[in-house]
């Protein structure tokens, strides 16, 4: 099945009986798909899935059956599962699914699937070279042994890959539930090294696990799997074929691609994926921008970034770092006499890691550049000026200790009111401003009103982090959340006659300063900014 030249191939999960699975098969060759799963536990209509094998197909078919104890959805006798199976196998299928524990538990099943997929394989190093002809059923189907688990860590792969080398199977599967990108990206680096990946498809679950999908032609493996639209997946997680094909430029990856990401967690709300990705494909730029969730505290970011340090052939060459990570990562560059920028230095946090050629790191700072220069060109537009102003600044953390120092030096004073005391004294310390209790932020005294909390954020979208009757009428009101584009705090600022800005503009420029100081060249400003009023 594998493309002469031996390409990723990307398989469309196919979940659900209507609309007709014959239908289903075409829109997934129209969207690029390479061949199709028909999840026959899922679409539960056994005879439209007979009916489906039956006809002429636009795509190669996977069949699977899965059973409920490796996460599938059959509720039957097993017995009966494994005769159904087999009935609709012998109408070849191009690849029957079968789980690895169901094949070594019965030696009746691995002798009648031998028989029907024609196994032992010939020996061939590659094995999975011919491609059956689209339209008409192969001469046998082919065997994938799976293996699905909820351990962070696939263990079984080697033994999995043993299975190719001895005949059992074309093709193998390792499934596994990923706690964060460190998680994926681990098993990604071991799947690297086998021999026989390319007859491997290794997939993590949830948004931690995407980079094992996107990242599956880099390492060479087998193929990986998309959905055809959101509400179909059959994994917790699946992307789209669209997302796969469009925003990460999936069939573009290979092993020259370098990556970028956004740590962070959570990350589901980040639009940097959309706007990064839109703008190297508008530059022509061979990379691909990748959300990585990782989970908070400090020893959870150590392991993250000592792997990708030691891990030189994934390529990660930028990184944004959103919260809870911008002061973690200060502290992990400065613990290994890493770089900082001036920004970085002057914030005491890091929002972008640059991977230099000598392997090592630079920490800056874009936050800071990006909110002054969102805010002084708005205010100045309606002829505000904000040197001499008194300033609250709700928070305490990394964004905030950007907007701080931004703000002072556009000649501000500043007020930060902190939900942690600790942190607030602390940032007061470093930056030689103000600081008052999280208690007191209702009864500011300020003239202009920034909030740097992420209370608000999608999808806590009712949440405020001042009561709408504690803001001041007249008041700058600055919100440094941009999804949504609208927040409860902005909203009742307007209706309090305040001005009001939100956080779109300021995300943008910092963006864009990150790009420039990648890929050294202009960034395509308007493709960045309308990418991201399609996200926020």
């Amino acid at each position: 099945m594998r493309a002469a030249h031996g390409r990723t191939l990307l398989a469309a999960s196919v979940t659900r009986a209507r609309p007709a699975l014959k239908r289903q098969l075409e829109l997934a060759q129209a969207a690029g798909a390479d061949l199709v799963e028909l999840r026959a536990d899922l679409i539960g209509d056994l005879s439209a899935v007979e009916a489906a094998l039956r006809r002429p197909r636009p795509l190669p078919v996977i069949l699977t059956l899965r059973s409920a104890a490796e996460g599938g959805a059959w509720s039957g006798a097993e017995h009966e599962r494994i005769a159904t199976l087999l009935q609709l196998g012998a109408l070849r299928p191009d690849y029957i699914d079968i789980e690895w524990a169901t094949w070594r538990r019965s030696g009746s099943l691995r002798r009648k699937l031998r028989e029907l997929c024609r196994l032992p394989v010939a020996s061939n190093a590659r094995g999975a070279e011919h491609r059956p002809s689209v339209g008409r059923p192969p001469a046998a189907p082919r065997l994938i042994l799976s293996h699905h688990t909820n351990d962070p860590r696939p263990r079984r792969l080697p033994e999995l890959l043993a299975c190719l080398s001895a005949g059992e199977a074309h093709v193998v599967k390792a499934a596994f539930c990923a706690h964060d990108a460190t998680d994926a990206l681990r098993a990604l680096a071991a799947a690297s090294e086998l021999h026989g990946r390319d007859r491997l498809i290794l997939v993590a679950a949830g948004l931690a696990g995407l980079c094992t999908r996107v990242l599956a032609p880099k390492f060479g493996l087998f193929a990986t799997f998309a959905c055809l639209r959101a509400g179909s997946e059959s994994a917790t997680g699946q992307p789209t074929l669209a997302i796969m094909r469009e925003r990460y430029r999936w069939a573009q990856v290979d092993a020259a691609t370098r990556v970028f990401g956004v740590v962070g967690w959570p990350v589901t709300h980040s639009a940097s994926p959309l706007v990064h990705n839109a703008a190297l494909h508008a530059c022509g730029i061979n990379a691909v921008y990748l959300p990585f969730p990782v989970r908070p505290g400090y020893r959870n970011l150590v392991a993250y970034l000592e792997l990708l340090t030691a891990w030189p052939e994934l390529n990660v060459t930028g990184l944004s770092v959103t919260q809870p990570h911008k002061e973690n990562v200060l502290r992990w560059l400065e613990a290994r006499g890493q770089a900082l920028d001036g920004a970085a230095q002057r914030c005491r946090a890091v929002n972008t890691l640059t991977r230099r050629q000598n392997g090592t790191w630079l920490g800056s700072n874009t936050d800071l550049v990006g909110f002054r220069e969102a805010v002084r060109c708005a205010l100045l537009a309606r002829g505000i000026d904000l040197a001499g102003r008194r300033v609250a600044v709700l928070g305490a953390g990394g964004v905030a200790r950007a907007v701080a120092a931004a703000l002072q030096e556009l000649g501000c004073c500043v007020v930060v009111y902190g939900q942690t005391e600790r942190r607030a004294r602390r940032l007061a310390r470093e930056l030689a401003c103000q600081w008052r209790p999280w208690s007191e932020r209702s009864v500011y005294e300020a003239e202009v009103l920034v909030n740097c909390t992420p209370v608000g954020m999608s999808p806590e979208v009712r949440a405020t982090p001042l009561p709408d009757v504690a803001i001041r009428p007249g008041t700058v009101v600055v919100d440094t959340i941009y999804d949504p584009p609208a927040t409860r705090l902005q909203r009742a600022a307007r209706r309090r006659g305040c001005v009001v800005l939100g956080g779109r503009e300021m995300f943008i420029r910092q963006a864009v300063a990150q790009f420039e100081a990648w890929h050294r060249c202009s960034a395509p400003l308007d493709i960045m900014r309308r990418a991201a009023s399609e996200r926020c």
